[in-house]
């Protein structure tokens, strides 16, 4: 082991101080250069990548910032020319602006078609107002590292080359020391003068004593190695120099286009800013204008030039706001927190430059930047006098449309009044005549008189529907009813239509259909009356059938969905028929009017009633071969107690009255009626059923005479509510707060046929309401109610034969044969025996006659005479 190659080694680390040396010094400069290299690359890369990030931080700001107001706006354009701009910057890879779903609004990608490696900034972008702060979206921003990337493997390669070469001298230079160590002491000499020569290639014989020769012999040698080593340095301090030069060169390239593009991007920011359509104006501690954009210019009247350096509030700040707005900056200078109105939108009025006020919508926002004034206020202004004189406009027209809406009903209910108060007596008085002896003549032309002025009713009653939902006025209601009830009632008011025309009239319920429903029995029965009264007119022969069966449509639990059809074989309709077939005043064409009559309004309002009940009326039709009308309502599900309980509620029941009145007496009602045509005629309807009648002429007539009589005379009061000196409404009022007559029944009524009136009246303390004309059947009805007696409508008187006139079975013989030829002289001869055919013919078949004739349908006209001389001879 003593003579092992490790105890050689051991023995010439002990004896050699040159092998000590050049080890250490190898270990030294490998660790320092190592540590040195590691610590400027780090150092490098970190300053690198802060420069970097704080380029990015500093663009998605920008953006952010240039984005609010159009992100906020919804402006796609401007958003994507900000977004366009972007591109103008190498270092950009992605921007994208996201909505706040997350929605991408725009984009930019560079055109690199490698993976660059980036560095992503994520910004949230916000608008503030008058109110409060609006998140409007998000950018994402994906900045390129491939410059500093680059540099820091070019620094790593150099660094790593200048580490190897330092090695492999060191090695080197332990070589050769440790061969030359060895040569004798003689060598030294010649070896130091070489080194004075410049020359290193010297020979040292004694290198290898252990005395002083070999001593000095390595002094020299490594005196040689520290030369050779210095100019090593030397060599690689003039590369790193060179290096460091070059980097100097491109670092100054970079600053100078990291400057160029940071001014192009401020130009562009400044474009922008220019292009705003609300004015941006930026202010520093000091109240000066640093800040001014286009807008500004055109709004204010002060070019850039002229208003930068400016106070802004010897510009455009009103003098009365002056104050407040100094007072403002002090107090956030003094560190008193953000005045009032920084990060809101107010409202204010600013100042032209030649001293006009105009008012603007204000918001202003404090900017942090980079320096020691690093505080700037930037203020958004809006020019909002149009929006003013819109505002003020609006406001005007609206007043107006209430103007005209309260106008509109005040007249709709005068017309109401005017309209049915003579109508009411019309119809009362040829009711009256009807129920007299009259010549056949005379019964033909009251009997006309009344079917006209029904009619003429109907067409009223149609109009002032159309205006009350026009006016907004008409409501539907939502009590328990019957669904046979109302398709009984149908029938029963269309089924005489359809008999005179002799169609087959079908009413169908499909199983399944509930019986009992909560809507509005009256509209609905309203809509399918004038469905059928439609397929009743546009029918010659044929049938019509009247459906109600389960819709399509799903219900939840406690409701059902109902379809209801109203299907004819009549004309038809074309498309472009059906287009206009809704609207008001109109039908399908000219020669449609013309020949089948009509307002037009019965569809019209239909389809709006069941709009108001949740549904629409749909139609299929083709030319020739008929219609279908049908809808789909949804009702909620009710039962007969309901349907029971509304009914005593809406008629009352008839063992709830108590009559004071001695039963050995008639009833006795007190009318209060102002109109002395409608006095007549319910005088006449009520001594009809042997009722005793007294009559008032205005409300306060009708108080002195009951408070004169006392609260046993009268039975019952019918009060009409439009009267002058004192109305039905305050007469009722002030009747029921005279406890005597808390028993007395009043039934109002009125021409007022308008929503809310009969509620009014139940408020007031009526027990029944009758709207005008008045129908004699309802009146009746409601007179057995409270007065506890059977009353019913008495029927026409038939007219009785007048002497000299034609005999009626030859009379009916010519207009059958006339009839037969189709003559167009029928109509004029029907005219002339018409009385004679009225003692004849029964009252249904002479009405239905006069219709055919009047409508020129002779071949219908022909089989209804045929169908009574039938009878006649086949009694």
């Amino acid at each position: 082991m003593s003579g092992g190659p490790l105890a050689r080694l051991r023995s010439a680390w002990r004896r050699n101080i040159l092998l000590r040396l050049g080890f250490g010094i190898f270990i030294s400069v490998t660790l320092s250069t190592a540590i040195y290299t590691t610590y400027v690359l780090q150092t490098l890369k970190s300053e690198a990548e802060q420069n970097l990030r704080e380029r990015a931080e500093r663009l998605a700001a920008v953006l952010s910032q240039a984005l609010a107001r159009p992100l906020f706006d919804i402006n796609s354009a401007a958003v994507s020319s900000v977004v366009d701009a972007s591109g103008a910057t190498p270092e950009v890879l992605v921007l994208r602006v996201l909505a706040p779903n997350g929605a991408e609004l725009a984009s930019y990608v560079s055109p690199l078609r490698e993976p660059v490696a980036a560095i992503k900034v994520r910004r949230d972008i916000s608008f503030t107002d008058v109110r409060r702060s609006y998140a409007v979206g998000s950018i994402e921003l994906a900045f390129s590292r491939q410059q500093i990337d680059q540099d820091l493997r070019r620094q790593l390669y150099n660094t790593v080359a200048a580490n190897l070469l330092l090695a492999l001298g060191i090695v080197l230079s332990i070589f050769m020391v440790g061969r030359r160590a060895a040569r004798p002491f003689a060598d030294i000499q010649t070896g130091l003068e070489k080194l004075t020569r410049g020359e290193t290639d010297i020979k040292l014989s004694g290198i290898d004593r252990e005395d002083q020769v070999g001593r000095l012999s390595g002094a020299v040698l490594r005196f040689r190695d520290t030369l050779t080593r210095l100019r090593d340095a030397e060599s690689e301090l003039r590369e790193l120099n060179s290096d460091l030069e070059l980097r100097i060169a491109a670092r100054t390239r970079e600053v100078t286009t990291s400057m160029q593009q940071l001014g192009d991007s401020q130009a562009k920011l400044q474009a922008i800013l220019d292009t705003a359509l609300d004015a941006v104006v930026r202010m520093d501690l000091a109240g000066r204008i640093v800040g001014w954009n286009a807008q500004a210019e055109r709004i204010f009247g002060w070019s850039r030039e002229e208003a930068l350096g400016l106070a802004l509030d010897q510009t455009i700040i009103p003098p009365r706001y002056r104050y407040d707005h100094r007072r403002g900056i002090q107090r956030y200078m003094a560190g008193n927190g953000p005045a009032k109105v920084l990060d809101t939108r107010i409202e204010v009025a600013a100042l032209r430059r030649d001293g006009s006020e105009f008012p603007i919508e204000l918001a202003i926002t404090h900017v942090r930047s980079e320096g020691p004034d690093n505080v700037e206020f930037c203020a958004f202004i809006r020019d909002i006098s149009d929006r003013r004189e819109r505002e003020q406009k609006l406001v005007n027209a609206n007043i107006a449309a209430e103007a005209a809406n309260i106008a509109k009903s005040e007249f709709l209910a005068n017309m109401s009044h005017e309209i049915r108060t003579p109508m009411s007596a019309v119809i009362g008085m040829a009711y009256l005549a009807l129920r007299t002896e009259m010549t056949p003549k005379q019964f033909d032309y009251i009997s006309k008189i009344h079917r006209a002025a029904l009619s003429l009713l109907g067409i009223i009653n149609d109009i002032l529907d159309f205006s009350k939902i026009e006016a907004g006025r008409l409501d539907v209601e939502a009590i328990p009813f019957a669904l046979e009830d109302v398709l009984a009632h149908v029938s029963s008011v269309t089924a005489q239509r359809a008999e005179d025309k002799r169609l087959r009239y079908l009413v169908t319920t499909a199983p399944g259909v509930p019986r009992y429903l909560v809507g509005d029995p009256l509209r609905l029965g309203q809509v399918l009356v004038n469905l059928v009264n439609n397929a009743v007119k546009f029918t010659a022969e044929g049938e019509l059938e009247l459906r109600c069966e389960p819709g399509a449509e799903s219900a939840p639990d406690g409701q059902a969905t109902l379809r209801f059809s109203v299907r004819d074989t009549g004309i038809g309709m074309t498309q472009q028929q059906k287009a206009k077939l809704f609207r008001a005043f109109s039908q399908a064409n000219g020669s449609t009017t013309r020949h089948y009559g009509g307002t037009g309004l019965g569809l019209s309002i239909s389809q709006q009633l069941v709009r108001l009940m949740g549904g629409r009326i749909d139609v299929e039709s083709e030319p020739d071969f008929g219609s279908t009308f049908h809808f789909e309502l949804r009702f909620a599900l009710s039962d007969a107690a309901a349907v029971s309980v509304q009914a005593a509620v809406h008629q009352g029941p008839v063992g709830d009255l108590t009559l004071q009145a001695s039963p050995r007496r008639a009833a006795r009602v007190l009318l209060a009626e102002d109109s002395a045509d409608n006095q007549d005629v319910m005088v006449e309807l009520l001594e009809l059923q042997g009722i005793v009648v007294d009559v008032a002429g205005n409300g306060r007539e009708a108080l002195d005479l009951l408070r004169a009589a006392g609260p046993d005379v009268y039975d019952l009061v019918l009060m009409d509510l439009g009267m002058p000196l004192m109305d039905g409404h305050e007469a009722s009022r002030l009747l029921r707060q005279d406890s005597r007559f808390n028993e007395l029944p009043v039934i109002a009524v009125t021409s007022h046929a308008l929503a809310g009136v009969q509620a009014q009246c139940m408020d007031e303390g009526m027990q029944d309401y009758i709207t005008k004309p008045v129908d004699p059947q309802r009146l009746y009805g409601a007179l057995s109610r409270w007065l506890g007696l059977s009353m019913k409508a008495l029927p026409p008187v038939p007219p009785r034969a007048e002497p000299g006139i034609v005999d009626a079975r030859q009379a009916l013989a010519e207009l059958r044969a006339l009839l037969a030829e189709f003559s167009g002289d029928s109509v004029d001869y029907f005219g002339s025996v018409r009385a004679s055919l009225a003692t004849l013919l029964p009252a249904a078949a002479m009405t239905r006659l006069a219709n055919h004739m009047a409508h020129y349908e002779f071949e219908a006209a022909g089989k209804l005479l045929a169908a009574v001389a039938q009878e006649q001879e086949n009694p």
